[in-house]
């Protein structure tokens, strides 16, 4: 009997978990209904995504000549140093070459003593006029001796001794009018005359001094013509029309002197036909005109152009179409542009024309009327990429309530 009930015990308890494992399941599934039923529907929305701010430009075309850039030193356009061609004791110099002063061409500017020339000229000259009163006095006795010959008052002989004393006395005539000449040629070659219109830079010997031939006395040059020798990139060399053609290119010149700027008109005047082997440039002469009037004067009355002083030149090259001057960082990989275009990145196509500083001379063609230039670098440049223009931003900002 106990045995019996010990079993039925045990089938009431099996039969008891089972029953709680299916209630378990059944209120987990009904659960899972009910909450599946009632659950909050919650719709899926597009997350926002923060616009990128660029900075822009407007582009600027350009409308007049490419500034080709060079920088030299002003220099005259000749420099001569002053000498007499045979040495002797200076006795004379003009006042210019004492006060640095200017001078005109064919002025006396160095004389060597000249009395021994002088001397010789002096008696050459009193020679000649000796021997051409003996060879009057000759001609006469030739024409009465031929008269009394023809009516036999004289011999042949004598009239042939009349001739040859003539022909004997032409030829010194002759030698003593060389000895002049050769007179008169040294003591040209001991007065110097200027060569040119000018001014002296500097003053190597004094008054009484001994020189020899060839020593220098002083260094003139030519005050009124100046220029300055700029070195040119080849890039930059075809860009500047006639160059190669004996065109003269116009440009300007600036030159400083204690903080004042004086600006000149300026040509390129000639072109070494040979490139530097070093530099690969061509050496361009650029002549100043005249100055541009300043309003600004020195007290101390300097020159508008002193000798080395320093001057930058900007050459006017060509007038080229559909050219913008962009910032040179804004040029991308050196064929291209980022233009902001209806909010979006838009990468346009350019050619780099020039270069000048951190300033880029572009052909772009195409471009839209509202295009503007993006000046930001952006680290994924994808084409169509939302952007928003920074000003437009601070407007907005500016103006909201």
């Amino acid at each position: 009997m106990r045995k019996t009930l010990k079993i039925i015990g045990t089938l009431l308890r099996e039969l008891f978990w089972i029953a709680a494992a299916i209630a378990i399941l059944a209120g987990g599934y009904f659960g899972f209904q009910y909450l599946g039923e009632n659950r909050e529907v919650v719709e899926a929305e597009p997350a926002a995504r923060p616009v990128t701010l660029v900075d822009t430009a407007a582009f600027e075309p350009v409308d007049g000549p490419l500034p080709i850039r060079g920088e030299g030193f002003v220099e005259p356009f000749r420099t001569v140093a002053l000498s007499a061609p045979v040495g002797g004791r200076i006795v004379t110099l003009h006042p210019a070459i004492t006060d640095r002063g200017k001078f005109e061409e064919g002025d006396v500017l160095v004389e060597i003593d000249t009395s021994t020339e002088r001397a010789q000229i002096a008696q050459a000259r009193a020679s000649i006029a000796a021997t051409e009163a003996r060879l009057d006095l000759l001609a006469t006795q030739v024409e009465r001796a031929n008269s009394l010959l023809e009516r036999n008052a004289v011999s042949q002989a004598t009239v042939d001794d009349l001739l040859g004393q003539q022909e004997e006395v032409r030829a010194n005539l002759q030698g003593q009018r060389a000895q002049l000449a050769s007179a008169e040629i040294a003591l040209e070659n001991k007065i110097v005359h200027a060569p040119f219109s000018g001014a002296v830079q500097v003053k190597q010997a004094e008054i009484g001094d001994v020189v020899a031939g060839g020593s220098p006395v002083a260094q003139i040059y030519t005050d009124d013509q100046m220029e300055v020798s700029v070195a040119i990139r080849e890039s930059d060399a075809v860009l500047i029309p006639g160059l190669f053609d004996g065109g003269s290119a116009r440009a300007t010149v600036t030159i400083g002197f204690a903080g004042i700027e004086r600006l000149w008109a300026a040509e390129i005047a000639r072109v070494d036909p040979a490139l530097d082997p070093q530099t690969r440039t061509l050496s361009a002469v650029v002549s100043l005109l005249n100055p541009i009037e300043t309003e600004t004067t020195l007290a101390s009355g300097a020159p508008p152009a002193l000798i080395n002083a320093f001057a930058e030149v900007v050459i006017d090259g060509i007038v080229p179409e559909n050219t913008y001057a962009i910032a040179s960082t804004a040029l991308r990989g050196g064929n291209s542009v980022w233009v902001l275009r209806d909010d979006a990145l838009a990468v346009h196509p350019a050619t780099l024309i020039h270069v000048d500083g951190e300033t880029s001379y572009v052909r772009i063609t195409e471009l839209q009327t509202d295009d503007l230039l993006i000046l930001t670098s952006l680290a994924a440049p994808q084409p169509g990429r939302a952007l928003r223009d920074i000003d437009d931003e601070m407007r907005t900002s500016q103006t909201d309530p």
